[in-house]
């Protein structure tokens, strides 16, 4: 008998180990085959620390008590939910088809010194590109804008701050900075309450992502307020920090409801996630924009081929079997 949970570990890059906070990546995938047809399906379930709550350990629990009949999908932690949820739907078929290819944005989580040359060749084919600010001193953050700006000139600028900077600060950053140069500014501020404020001062838009993620009924309240403002530009769906993939499609239909579009996000998954979610695009309506499924160049091993981006584009192939030959 096949056991049913296969844990790995995934090497990192080199360079993407202070970004990751260690040299492997451990993840799990489940396998679930449909008693009617005899097809099989794959969920992975890769909680990140500073993303989810729940450790790997603690999911894994939780689906083998999903597996036992004592929780429902929708009872489990979030990244358990997203990888139970998404076995389920491809052993229904899910991701088996051909869907229009996504378009994905750039991912840069250095400094402005590691933005080197070969780095930003791989950049510009995209049309976007996210980096990450508020993680050093408002003058290093500076000066990689500055270089960003100046050697990816047909590019616009996903600037996620993770909520670490003051609203003070974050303005200082941005003076002077053309706002055309900037898609949105992914919730940078520590009080979620000043992101109107924030794009007000800044003439830049702004996306959400971990008030999203939020269940609470002031962040539903919020979430509506920011709305009637008409700053909000983008809801970000870190699908495995939502749960399962229905809850995904809901936060989706209430961003659609408040006229935001929605941009799909993973937690440095492996290929099999990113190639996943290309499918979960194409099932959502408002997912007009770049995804940020840019980031399987971090890992030196993988779960599949790597989702490699060629053009900014990731293609909606059908979806391959993680480890195929672990399952045989």
């Amino acid at each position: 008998m096949i056991d049913p949970i296969l844990r790995v570990s995934l090497e990192v890059q080199p360079f993407a180990r202070r970004l990751f906070g260690s040299a492997a990546r451990d993840v799990a995938f489940i396998r679930i085959e449909d008693d009617v047809t005899g097809r099989v399906g794959f969920g992975e379930c890769a909680p990140f620390q500073g993303i989810h709550r729940e450790s790997l350990d603690d999911s894994l629990a939780a689906i083998e008590d999903w597996i036992d009949g004592m929780r429902e999908v929708d009872e489990l932690p979030p990244s358990a939910a997203f990888a139970v949820s998404c076995a389920l739907a491809t052993s229904m078929g899910f991701g088996t088809g051909i869907v229009r290819d996504a378009e994905v944005a750039g991912f840069f989580g250095g400094t402005a010194a590691e933005l080197t040359d070969g780095e930003v060749a791989r950049l510009r084919a995209s049309r976007s590109v996210k980096l990450k600010i508020g993680r050093a001193s408002v003058s290093d953050d500076r000066a990689l804008l500055v270089r960003a700006l100046d050697a990816l000139p047909g590019v616009r600028l996903r600037l996620d701050g993770n909520r670490r900077m003051s609203l003070g600060a974050c303005v200082e950053l941005l003076r002077g900075i053309d706002p055309a140069r900037i898609e949105y500014l992914e919730e940078p501020v520590v009080d979620p309450s000043e992101l109107a404020a924030l794009s007000y001062q800044t003439g830049m838009p702004i996306a959400l992502d971990e008030l999203v993620v939020d269940n609470s009924a002031a962040a539903r309240a919020l979430r509506e307020q920011l709305a009637t403002t008409k700053c909000v530009a983008a809801w970000v769906l870190r699908m495995s920090a939502i749960g399962s993939l229905d809850r995904v499609y809901d936060r989706a239909a209430e961003a659609g409801r408040l006229g935001a579009d929605v941009v799909l996000s993973t937690a440095y998954e492996s290929s099999y996630s990113l190639r996943l979610a290309v499918h979960v695009a194409a099932a959502i309506p408002n997912a007009r924009r770049a995804h940020g499924l840019g980031t399987a160049h971090l890992l030196l091993q993988d779960s599949c081929a790597p989702a490699a981006v060629s053009g900014g584009i990731l293609v909606g192939d059908p979806v391959p079997t993680p480890f195929a030959e672990a399952w045989s």
